[in-house]
């Protein structure tokens, strides 16, 4: 028989919300390894410096997306969220509600800026080809 989770309704949504990020994260790392390829084998048969340039600047951008800090933090919440629920350290609600708002604007700017990045290089992209 399955056991129950023994964790507040507000920190269950958290721990779920953080592993959803964690799942986001893991996603734009194998995104962002195609972008990567995808420049570098369009940049190969680019004659024009000024897009040259333009796939460099994104690629630097995309590397940039990547600092790791996002990823660390949010390990640190379902770890912490993990021991509350197994009764392990006391549930500090404070504490996770001000990491989770972190989280969500480090999510929420991460994804936005990730999209914008993709629209620059799949715009140059197109207007290489013309």
């Amino acid at each position: 028989m399955p056991t129950a989770i023994k964790m507040p309704a507000r920190s269950l949504q958290y721990y779920v919300l953080a592993k959803r990020w964690l799942s986001d994260l893991e996603f734009f790392k194998i995104e962002a390894a195609y972008l990567h390829r995808l420049i570098d084998n369009y940049k190969q048969h680019l004659l024009d410096m000024e897009h040259q340039q333009q796939l460099t600047a994104i690629k630097a951008d995309l590397l940039k997306l990547d600092d790791g800090e996002t990823r660390s933090l949010l390990s640190e919440q379902i770890w912490q969220l993990e021991l509350m629920a197994d009764d392990i350290i006391a549930e500090d609600a404070e504490s996770i509600t001000a990491t989770q708002v972190k989280l969500e604007c480090f999510m929420t700017n991460l994804t936005n800026e990730f999209r914008l990045i993709k629209h620059q290089l799949y715009r140059l992209l197109l207007d290489g080809r013309k």
